[in-house]
């Protein structure tokens, strides 16, 4: 009986745990210590190391660059203190304005010299107006580099005083001051001087080049640097500077990089157009009459060598005065009422702009006295001469088409219109064309 009990009790222990062996397994949560970590969790971390990084590597490439330019600060100091020992050490009368390079570690360094007259107790620079006779030298030295990256170049000053009897007093001294064309000095341009004596300068930081020390007579002050121009477009412009004994003779120049304006001659399709028209700009500072005029064939032109006024240039086509939208006459009363020029062309300096030229449209229809198109029929333009075109313009343009008919673009003005070959005797003298009018159409009768 006993060992009956005992087996029973076995069979019942083994099935439980059968059932507990095949039964659904339990879900067990891991703790947090065994969750590992997120996409989320990781792209973040890698994003505020990319931050960190970055800031790290800036102020590395900011402590680089610093102590870079210390380096060439340095350098560039030791240079100039050489310049200025080479300059005391230098023969009084040797002494000129230069610029020259040196090589240093690899960098090329540029030191530049500049001598200016001065009264011994001068504020200010000899081209500031005031007539009094230099006495000292003022030397100033700058050094540059590439790459300075918004570090100031190194400079250094001094004044030297030239030995007694170096100059006779005798004499007077010429000023000459450049300007760009936002009436800023020009420093490192060159001036020539020529007369009872030949000399060469360079301007300094001032924009002043100042020509000591001159016997007394008649000098020609001139320009001649590749690339530049005045405010009417001289290359090489030239003032005349009369020297008297103890006096400082001033002149000015205004100079600048040329600009260029590229015109387009517009007209419609099918509008026959002369190939030959001139162009003519405006801007107030061209002497004599605020204009001038450029001959060229084609509809597209390029005027070169203009002087890169703030002002910028109008332009228009035709050379006499009624052409011009805001031309008037000899009385001053407008050719043209309410005629507006096209929108000035800013020109930077050695830079270019660009603008379309309008003209006026004229539609013609050329016919027999019997009413019959005439094709194949040249037209003549004609006008008369004026204060502004002293021999007038006249242009033969295209051919009538096959009904007699044909549409010209000239410029704007009164007008005499002919046919070549043959006389007409019906149609207008003349017509006026306005740069407001629209639809303009003549006829005209041939014989």
């Amino acid at each position: 009986m006993t060992t009956t009990l005992f087996f029973h009790e076995l069979r019942q222990r083994r099935a439980l745990v059968k059932k507990q062996v095949t039964g659904k397994p339990r879900k067990h949560r891991l703790g947090s210590d065994e969750s590992g970590m997120s996409l989320i969790e990781l792209v973040v971390a890698i994003s505020i190391f990319a931050i960190v990084m970055t800031g790290v590597a800036a102020t590395l490439a900011a402590g680089l660059a610093l102590t870079r330019t210390n380096q060439h600060r340095s350098v560039a100091a030791n240079l100039a203190s050489q310049e200025m020992d080479t300059i005391r050490a230098s023969d009084f009368s040797s002494l000129v304005d230069r610029s020259v390079t040196q090589n240093v570690g690899g960098i090329t360094y540029t030191i530049y010299r500049s001598l200016t007259w001065v009264a011994h107790n001068a504020s200010n620079g000899p081209c500031d107006g005031v007539n009094t006779a230099p006495e000292v030298l003022r030397v100033h030295v700058g050094v540059d580099w590439p790459r300075r990256r918004g570090a100031a170049i190194v400079t250094s000053d001094s004044v030297i005083t030239p030995p007694i009897g170096a100059y006779n007093p005798q004499t007077g001294h010429i000023a000459v001051r450049v300007l760009n064309r936002d009436a800023q000095p020009s420093a490192f341009t060159s001036v020539l001087l020529t007369g009872g004596t030949s000399r060469s300068a360079l301007t300094n930081a001032e924009g002043c080049a100042f020509f000591a020390f001159l016997p007394a007579g008649t000098y020609n002050v001139s320009m001649n640097s590749v690339g530049y121009v005045d405010r009417q477009g001289t290359t090489s412009p030239t003032q005349i500077a009369n020297v008297a004994i103890g006096h400082v003779t001033s002149a000015q120049f205004d100079y600048d990089r040329q600009g260029t304006i590229a015109l387009s001659i517009e007209g419609h399709d099918g509008t026959e157009i002369p190939t030959n028209l001139p162009l003519t700009i405006g801007n107030t500072t061209l002497l004599p009459s605020g204009t001038r005029t450029y001959s060229g064939t084609g509809t597209s032109r390029t005027i070169t060598g203009l002087f890169p006024s703030l002002d910028g240039y109008e332009y228009w086509a035709g050379s006499c005065a009624d052409a011009d939208p805001e031309g008037v006459d000899s009385n001053g009363t407008a050719y043209h009422l309410n005629g507006v020029r096209s929108p000035a062309v800013a020109v930077a300096p050695g830079s270019s702009g660009s603008g379309n030229v309008d003209l006026a449209l004229l539609s013609i229809q050329v016919q027999n006295s019997n009413g019959t198109p005439v094709s194949g029929a040249s037209i003549v333009t004609s006008h008369a001469p004026d204060a502004r075109c002293s021999t007038g313009e006249s242009y033969t343009i295209g051919s009538t088409r096959s009904d007699g008919t044909i549409e010209i673009a000239i410029p704007f003005g009164t007008w005499s219109l002919g046919i070549l070959g043959r006389s007409v005797v019906g149609g207008p003298a003349s017509t006026y064309l306005s740069p407001s009018s629209t639809g303009n159409s003549i006829t005209l009768v041939l014989s």
